[in-house]
């Protein structure tokens, strides 16, 4: 049974060198993927930064033969290329609400100008139904087209009637004046 327990804690101190190798290389590359990243550059270079000043206190303490503090050196590193990859992540997404924003606002806008323009139509309606809705009720006689071409004189409606003072053709009648009124 001891010599299970003592098998055990060595493949368990065998392994955690891996694991914090692991840490260290994982934090390389993340760290290199952000340096590639030109677009978020400005974002992550704290992050990087202080990722980069980890990993060499990292390979300091290797250097000085403390592995115990060069891990936990490694794991602050990884830990800093996390957080600038997940700030490269943020302002992607950042960006990607506020395009999403300026949609939805331009969307409202053309929103309220079609409400807008369908309530003037309404109104318009409304206006239009109220004027046929007089003219049906007012009466009125029937209406004739009269159609006229250039050079012709115009025709005049057989159901009017000349006025009483004017002849057919002829100049108008001359005002007389009544016997019992003073010129």
């Amino acid at each position: 049974m001891k010599r299970l327990l003592w098998l055990l804690a060595l493949g368990a101190m065998a392994a955690e060198p891996s694991a914090w190798a692991d840490d260290h290389a994982d934090a390389v590359a993340l760290v290199a993927q952000l340096e590639q990243d030109v677009a978020h550059r400005t974002a992550t270079a704290d992050a990087v930064a202080k990722a980069k000043d980890a990993l060499e206190r990292a390979q300091r303490m290797r250097a000085a033969g403390d592995e115990a503090h060069a891990k936990a050196a490694d794991g602050l590193a990884l830990e800093w290329a996390q957080a600038g990859r997940d700030l490269a992540k943020a302002v992607d997404a950042e960006q990607s609400a506020a395009e999403l924003r300026r949609k939805a606002v331009d969307a409202q806008a053309q929103l309220e100008r079609s409400r807008a323009l369908v309530e003037e139509a309404l109104a318009s309606v409304g206006r239009l139904q109220a004027e046929l809705d007089h003219e049906q009720a007012t009466p009125h006689e029937p209406r004739v087209a009269v159609e006229t071409h250039d050079g012709e004189p115009a025709k005049k409606d057989p159901k009017k009637k000349d006025a009483p003072n004017n002849k057919k053709g002829g100049a108008p009648a001359a005002h007389k004046p009544n016997p019992g009124s003073t010129p």
